[in-house]
């Protein structure tokens, strides 16, 4: 605990705003954990057993079981099933109308990250700056008593700095990148499961009329 609290106090300034980023990036990342389990819910399996219940003609067992499950893919899916009486472009406007609530979500705190990749090192490299300035001004008085420790001062602010603005800002690349790729499959596995349920559903009222001849048309 001192050794951490000597390379924080040996960081210089830099070190309060990069305290306060790292807490706000861990903040994030957790929060974005525990949304993301619901948020970007892929239902894997829901589809299959939607489908299977449509081409049985139990649309209502269907939409009861897209009901049950939480996340874009099963509210999409519900949505599909409720306004299955409609054109298929009406249809395509509510879903998209559902989806874009969830994916908005999705997008929460995320530019926080991003603006904090950027930041962090920029903050690092100040404190650098700064440690160097102070490593001058030792090696110019370098005659008055103390200097040595000044010097090593001076380094060592601008170490410490750089070191803690790149580590936040490789944590925070790496979380980044890590929920935008579950956010581009969460919307992308959402837009195939809605396309696969209204082609299902098309195809079901060309064969057998289990709906209304409006999303055939």
């Amino acid at each position: 605990m001192q050794a951490v609290s000597h390379f924080f106090q040996a960081g210089g300034w830099v070190m309060y705003p990069l305290l306060l980023l790292s807490i706000a990036a861990v903040a994030i990342v957790i929060e974005r954990l525990l949304s993301y389990r619901l948020l970007a819910n892929p239902a894997r399996g829901l589809l299959e057993r939607v489908e299977a219940f449509v081409k049985q003609g139990k649309a209502d067992e269907a939409l009861k079981l897209s009901q049950s499950y939480e996340g874009p893919v099963a509210a999409s899916l519900a949505t599909i099933l409720r306004n299955q009486n409609l054109p298929v472009a009406d249809i395509e406007r509510h879903v998209q109308e559902v989806g874009e609530a969830y994916f908005i979500r999705l997008e929460r705190f995320l530019p926080i990250l991003d603006t904090t990749t950027t930041i962090s090192p920029l903050l690092g490299l100040l404190g650098t700056l700064f440690g160097m300035i102070r490593t001058f001004q030792a090696i110019a008085a370098a005659k008055s008593n103390g200097a040595n420790d000044s010097i090593l001062y001076g380094v060592g602010e601008a170490l410490y700095a750089t070191a803690t603005g790149l580590s936040i800002a490789v944590v925070c690349f790496v979380a980044y990148n890590y929920f935008a790729s579950r956010q581009k499959a969460a919307v992308s596995i959402t837009e195939q499961s809605a396309t696969h349920l209204i082609n299902v559903l098309r195809d079901s009222a060309a064969d057998a009329r289990v709906i209304p001849e409006a999303i055939g048309a």
